[in-house]
C-alpha cells in the first residue's frame, strides 16, 4: 500500500510520538509511507528514521482552500492508497484534501475531544482509529460519528529504540518531570503545585518541563508566585528529546483527560515510574503500585504523596519502572499497533472497492 499521512506541527505531544511509531512500522513492513505536516521540532527525528516529510506550514492550523490545493497536488504527484489523517486538529484540512483527491481516509483521536463534532467528509470517510475504549465512549456519547465507523488499536511504541534506563541512575538531585505541550488539559498546575509540596520535603529536588505552548510564560511567573522557580526548568522541544527522557527518574502526569496516552507509554518503556491521573485509558497501561501509581486529577497533594513515596523507597521506584518496561514490551509495542492498523487499512480498501 502507498499511503500518506497527515498531521499538525510535530512538536512533543502523544499525536507525535503515535505519529513516528505507526510510520516506522509500516516503512518496515514493507508499505509506501510519507507524511505531510506542519513542520515542528521533531521533524528530524522522522528523517533520521527514513519517513519522507513534506512540510506545509500552518497545516493543522488552517483549512484555507488554497493550502488543500496545494496538499492535493503534492498527492497527485505520486497517487496513494488511502489518507490517514493523525489527530482532530487535522481533521478539517484533511476531509477537504479527501474530497478534493477522491481518496478514502481514516482519523485518528486520542483523547476524548472537547468539540461537539468531528469535522468530516461523509463521502470518503472509512474509519475512526481510537487509542481506547474511553474514547470509543467519549466520540459515540459527545459527538456526531457513526459507531460503525470507529475501531479501537491501542497505541504502540518502539521499545527496540527506546533504551531502559532506571530511575536515580546517576549522582546528583533527583529529577521530576513532566512532558508533551504546554497546554490546560496536561494539569500543569497540579504538577507545580505538588512541586512545592515536594520540595518542603525534599529542597533538592529538580523539576523539568519537556516541551512547549501556550501556558509558558503563565507557567514561569506561577513558579515564581509558588517561590519554586530555581528548582523548575523549562526545557523545550528538542532534536535530543529521548536523551532527555533518560535523565528524568520520575515522571508526574496529572492530565485532565486522556485516550490512553503515548507519553505515558514512551516514559513507561524507559524504566521510569510513572504517576498519573486516574482518567480515561490510562487504566489500560498503569496497574497501582505495580506499573505505576494512580492519584485522582487536580489533587497536588495525592500527587505529591506519590513521588515522595518513590523518592524515599528508590528500590521501590526502580521496581516499577522495570515493570512498566516489561508490561509496554509485552502489550504495547508499535509492531502490534502497526499490524493491527494494517487490517484496518485492509478493510477500508474493500470496502472502498465495493462502493465503487
Amino acid at each position: 500500500m502507498e499511503i500518506v499521512l497527515l498531521g499538525r506541527k510535530l512538536d512533543v505531544r502523544g499525536t507525535t510520538i503515535y505519529t513516528l511509531n505507526l510510520a516506522t512500522q509500516l516503512a518496515a513492513l514493507g508499505h509506501g509511507v510519507r507524511l505531510l505536516c506542519g513542520g515542528g521540532r521533531l521533524v528530524p527525528e522522522f528523517e533520521r528514521a527514513g519517513i519522507p516529510v513534506v512540510v506545509f506550514p500552518g497545516l493543522g492550523d488552517s483549512t484555507d482552500l488554497f493550502l488543500t490545493r496545494k496538499i492535493a497536488r503534492k498527492i497527485r504527484e505520486k497517487p496513494a492508497s488511502l489518507l490517514h489523517v493523525m489527530g482532530p486538529a487535522a481533521a478539517s484540512t484533511g476531509a477537504s484534501v479527501a474530497k478534493a483527491v477522491g481518496m478514502p481516509y481514516l482519523v485518528s483521536v486520542h483523547s476524548p475531544l472537547e468539540e461537539s463534532r468531528l469535522p468530516t467528509s461523509v463521502k470518503y470517510l472509512r474509519a475512526i482509529l481510537v487509542a481506547s475504549e474511553s474514547v470509543r465512549e467519549s466520540l459515540v456519547n459527545e459527538t456526531r460519528v457513526k459507531k460503525d465507523l470507529i475501531r479501537v488499536v491501542l497505541p504502540g511504541v518502539d521499545v527496540k529504540r527506546l533504551k531502559e534506563t532506571p530511575p536515580f541512575s546517576s549522582e546528583g538531585s533527583p529529577v521530576i518531570g513532566i512532558l508533551g505541550p504546554l497546554e490546560n488539559v496536561r494539569g500543569l498546575d497540579t504538577y507545580l503545585e505538588a512541586a512545592k509540596i515536594i520540595l518542603a520535603a525534599e529542597p533538592a529536588t529538580q523539576f523539568l518541563l519537556i516541551g512547549e505552548g501556550p501556558e509558558e510564560e503563565r507557567l514561569r511567573k506561577k513558579t515564581d508566585e509558588l517561590g519554586i522557580r530555581k528548582n523548575v526548568t523549562f526545557h523545550p522541544d528538542l532534536d535530543n528529546y529521548y536523551s532527555v527522557l533518560a535523565g528524568v527518574d520520575i515522571f508526574m502526569m496529572p492530565f485532565q483527560q486522556v485516550g490512553l496516552g503515548n507519553t505515558v507509554l514512551e516514559e513507561m518503556a524507559c524504566g521510569k515510574p510513572v504517576v498519573a491521573s486516574s482518567v480515561g485509558g490510562v487504566y489500560y497501561v498503569i496497574r497501582e503500585d505495580e506499573t505505576g501509581l494512580l492519584r485522582p486529577k487536580n489533587d497536588p497533594p495525592a500527587f505529591a504523596e506519590a513521588v515522595l513515596k518513590l523518592l524515599h523507597d528508590r528500590d521501590k521506584a526502580r521496581r516499577i519502572g522495570h515493570a512498566a518496561r516489561l508490561h509496554v514490551e509485552k502489550d504495547f509495542t508499535a509492531e502490534r499497533m502497526a499490524a493491527e492498523t494494517v487490517e484496518v487499512y485492509q478493510k477500508v480498501l474493500e470496502a472502498a472497492a465495493a462502493n465503487g
